[in-house]
């Protein structure tokens, strides 16, 4: 037997690891893995700033540098539907056989009319999986920047096989599966209560801020991974709201089940959500390995 074993590591960090499955890929075909979505960010944050400058330049050549649209970049009601529903999709190949995607949507809003909202992106299992920049326009002159390469003539297909592959996230789970959530979910919320302060949001209010939780999945702004005292590896989504002037957290708990033998194929399943007013639940929920932290994607 060979005293060496296999190891993987980090494309940005360099950390070492042995096994695939703790790496992130945001390309299917990608040869370069990440340790955290900070790492992913730092690796493509060369790429990331090429394209903003470019665009920047020529809104500046072209009068078209203080578009009032450009305020909308980035909010997730107008990012959901480029990212899901893209009007348009773009098709680029690079020196090397890389490929960039630029997706295109045609939107319309009561505040600016008629207008569409771009990106240059990677994708992975034929979804955006790293957004390397995003902008809007209401000028057909810009929006010929983003169509770029050749153009997926059957855009219902894209849409198709897209929503397959969204799907496949939806795994069943078996009956003992499900026990062994319900007994986990159990003991978050008996913690949950034991330390909440009497002065933070009633438990019985929760059910009104359902609202935040897919805005906090799809774009938390922190996540954090640890190994619970079960021995089993969690997530902790965060972000950050102000309502009616009332700035407050939103946490979202999840437990990652294996799908199979294969690399890559875990789920993530939510346990336990809630909000909190309390600064000292934030310091206590904030717990573990810092893997994402205000990122564009």
């Amino acid at each position: 037997m060979s005293c060496f074993t296999a190891a993987f590591f980090c494309g940005e960090c360099k950390k070492l690891t042995n096994s695939l499955e703790d790496l992130l890929f945001v390309e299917n075909d990608g040869q370069v893995g990440f340790c955290s979505e900070p790492c992913i960010e730092k690796y493509y944050n060369p790429l990331v700033n090429h394209f903003e400058e470019q665009e920047k330049q020529w809104r500046s050549d072209n009068g078209l540098a203080d578009e009032e649209v450009l305020e909308i970049v980035g909010m997730p009601v107008f990012m959901d539907e480029l990212l899901r529903r893209p009007s348009e999709v773009w098709r680029l190949e690079l020196d090397g056989g890389d490929e960039l995607h630029s997706f295109i949507a045609h939107l319309e809003d009561p505040k600016y009319g008629e207008f569409s909202m771009m990106c240059l992106c990677l994708l992975y299992d034929n979804q955006p999986s790293f957004i390397i920049c995003a902008s809007a326009t209401k000028s057909s002159l810009m929006l010929e920047n983003f169509q770029w390469g050749k153009s997926l003539t059957n855009i219902r297909d894209y849409h198709t096989s897209a929503e397959k592959n969204e799907n496949k996230g939806h795994m069943e789970i078996d009956e003992s599966t499900m026990m062994e959530l319900e007994g986990k979910k159990s003991r978050y919320l008996a913690s949950l209560i034991e330390d909440r302060s009497p002065a933070d949001i009633p438990i019985e209010s929760f059910p009104l801020y359902e609202e935040y939780f897919e805005p906090t999945m799809m774009d938390p702004d922190e996540i954090f991974k640890k190994i619970d005292d079960e021995g089993d590896i969690i997530y902790t989504y965060i972000k950050a709201y102000d309502r009616e002037g009332v700035s407050f957290y939103y946490f979202i708990i999840c437990y990652r089940i294996s799908e199979g033998n294969e690399a890559n194929t875990d789920t993530l399943i939510p346990i336990v959500s809630f909000p909190s007013v309390d600064g000292d639940m934030y310091r206590l929920y904030k717990s573990g390995e810092l893997i994402s932290g205000n990122l564009k994607n």
